[in-house]
């Protein structure tokens, strides 16, 4: 468990990040250079973080509907995030990354992993400087992480997966070493090696297709669990 001074000093520091985030693509990013949190380990401040709906610690929606927060013990704890996707729309939750270097996430096997259900729940990266073939100076893309590219793994009822750096993902955009798309797919170490300057900006779950859910969320030394309001979920 934290002290309360630790929480408040990585609550800042994170704030701070985000705030960065918000402005838009960094000057060092049109220019080709990095500003990762060189030294600091993926996912850090470490530890084990609680979130709920009154205290979200920077998790926020992109581009959809945040997920809410839903008891059940399927998962961890008490509760789960309930990732259902409406027709034409979708669910997502993602954190700031802390400009990591995708080099260094992708060293250890056990740095990324999340509990999940549904068939199209998907563990996400969003990275700046990769090499994209279309030689776009800001170098960002998606890296997707889902059940069809990876024997349908929680697909069809709750699964943890800790072991998504060796797994297989793809890439929204074209990369070096890896074409666009959900056809091409590659190890994380694999797409480091070929991408070797990029970052994550942010990380996150997200379904774009009926029911799904997902917890205890495992981001380098970082893990979140998602746990609804004692007097029921919001």
């Amino acid at each position: 468990m934290f002290l309360r001074g630790v929480r408040s000093s990585s609550a800042a520091l994170l704030a701070a990040v985000a705030a960065l985030i918000a402005l838009g693509v960094p000057a060092w990013a049109e220019q080709g250079s990095s500003d990762s949190a060189e030294g600091l380990p993926p996912g850090f401040p470490c530890g084990t973080t609680t979130v709920s709906p009154l205290s979200t610690w920077l998790w926020f929606p992109i581009d959809g509907r945040a997920p809410r927060y839903a008891e059940g013990t399927q998962a961890s704890g008490t509760g789960y995030l309930d990732m259902y996707a409406p027709p034409g729309g979708r669910t997502n939750y993602f954190h700031p990354g802390i400009n990591t270097r995708l080099s260094d996430l992708a060293a250890d096997p056990q740095n990324l992993g999340f509990m999940h259900q549904g068939q199209y729940v998907s563990f996400q990266l969003r990275l700046r400087l990769a090499d994209r073939t279309d030689t776009n100076r800001s170098g960002f893309t998606t890296l997707v992480w889902w059940p069809p590219a990876n024997g349908n793994e929680g697909g069809a009822g709750w699964a943890t997966s800790d072991n998504l750096v060796t797994g297989n993902w793809w890439s929204t955009q074209a990369i070096q070493g890896l074409a666009g798309g959900q056809q091409s797919t590659a190890s994380l170490q694999t797409i480091a090696q070929n991408n070797p300057d990029a970052i994550v900006t942010e990380y996150g779950v997200l379904n774009d297709s009926g029911t799904g859910g997902a917890d205890r969320i495992v981001y380098g030394c970082r893990t979140w669990d998602f746990e609804p309001l004692a007097d029921g979920s919001a």
